[in-house]
């Protein structure tokens, strides 16, 4: 228990070095493929522990409840710190002074501390899974369905926002176009064009505005986009309409769309989605003790 917490400690206490040293961890270079060679490695590197036995200090302390606990207190606190803390983009968080800036607090997302405890908690999950997966109990199936669900969708929503690209397009009516720009103003290119056909309103009894859409041309694809109401263009990427010429609304020869790329979406979709077929298991069957 003694030496768990010095571990712990000693961890911690490496990851705020760096955070102070180097800033925020710099998720973007792991964007793909090196996420999922990371993950693949990550992986192996468990189960080589796990088959090691008890051999390693590491898999010992990987493996024990005590590190469970750790790890889930850890992981709230972070939690509370990004609810506790305003959280700002890059720009606005590197211009932030102070003890609280110096520890990433307003981009704890991204810091080497939340970074450190993340992956101390899915490295101990990693290891459950494993061993789970070696051992036959009743309560096997729902057990590695909530603990592989948890695990593919925090690790994909973390290492996948890396790949997560947003751009924004002004569309102008009968203008067609593929230029969008992202929230630092670069120009990217997309591989099909927009075009903006025509711009409408609906409205309430009362004279409020109840429905805004536009109607626009995505590649070879005629679509209704409608604010709050995404089009899902192909698999990971999905158009919003997020503005128009609030001048003349009804007559708006403009609109501003935004695209939004998420590769690792269904991933997370998939994790949840395990998760509530284990809970949907665990009220069918009754709660059963898995023996690890």
């Amino acid at each position: 228990m003694h030496k768990q917490i010095l571990f712990v400690t000693l961890y911690l206490l490496l990851a705020v070095l760096l955070q102070i040293t180097t800033g925020n961890f710099p998720l973007l270079l792991f964007s793909f493929p090196l996420n999922v060679i990371i993950a693949v490695i990550w992986g192996y590197l468990l189960w080589r522990l796990y088959m090691e036995g008890n051999k390693w200090p590491l898999t010992r302390f990987l493996f024990t409840s005590h590190t469970s606990i750790f790890s889930i207190l850890l992981l709230i606190g972070g939690s509370l710190v990004i609810g506790l803390f305003p959280q700002l983009s890059d720009a606005e968080a590197a211009s932030k002074s102070g003890f609280w800036a110096a520890l990433g607090c307003y981009n704890f997302m991204t810091s080497w501390i939340f970074v450190a405890v993340l992956f101390l908690f899915l490295s101990n999950l990693g290891m459950v899974i494993i061993h789970a997966f070696y051992h036959r109990t009743k309560a096997k199936r729902r057990f590695l369905l909530n603990h592989v669900g948890l695990w593919l969708a925090l690790f994909a929503g973390f290492f996948g926002s890396s790949d997560v690209q947003t751009v924004r397009i002004p569309l102008y009516a009968g203008q067609p176009t593929r230029e969008a720009y992202s929230i630092d103003g670069t120009i990217h290119y997309l591989d099909y064009e927009l075009e903006l056909h025509s711009f409408g309103v609906e409205y309430y009894p009362n004279g409020m505005p109840s429905r805004f859409t536009a109607d626009v041309r995505v590649g070879n694809e005629n679509t209704i986009l409608e604010v709050n109401h995404p089009y899902s263009y192909r698999l990971g990427e999905d158009i919003y309409l997020t503005g128009y010429d609030t001048r003349k609304v009804e007559n708006s020869q403009y609109c501003v769309l935004q695209v939004v790329r998420q590769p690792w979406k269904y991933i997370i979709v998939a994790g949840i989605l395990m998760m509530l077929a284990g809970a949907v298991l665990l009220f069918i069957n009754g709660s059963k003790r898995v023996q690890l």
